[in-house]
């Protein structure tokens, strides 16, 4: 989807009520990669880092063969990285599947990155 401007972006709000919507989520993911809207949605998120839901519905994204080569898998491994780490660590199986991805902007982390933190 195409936004104009980020009042436009701000109409799709991907958390309400509580609950988490997929389709909107999507769109504010892949406006990481967009300059124009991402520090906007990166501040959005700042407010989530420590969501088990929000983890989980990233986990699919970055998962899902059917999101393969989407701008919304960088964002969620982007938001993935930024996430708090005792989270994280709940969800250490998922992640180091994701970091055995060949696509390097698919990890969360850097291969060379330290992630002893996970075993602690």
């Amino acid at each position: 989807m195409y936004f104009s401007s980020l009042n436009e972006l701000k109409q799709i709000n991907p958390f309400s009520d509580g609950v988490w919507n997929k389709n909107n989520l999507y769109e504010y993911l892949i406006c990481i990669s967009n300059t124009r809207f991402k520090d906007y949605v990166e501040n959005f998120f700042n407010s989530y880092l420590n969501n088990a839901v929000l983890a989980d519905l990233l986990f699919d994204f970055l998962l899902d063969f059917d999101y393969d080569g989407s701008d919304c898998q960088i964002g969620a491994a982007y938001i993935l990285s930024r996430m708090d780490k005792a989270l994280l660590k709940s969800k250490k199986d998922l992640l180091l599947i994701a970091q055995t991805n060949e696509v390097h902007w698919k990890r969360p982390f850097n291969s060379d990155e330290d992630l002893s933190w996970l075993d602690d």
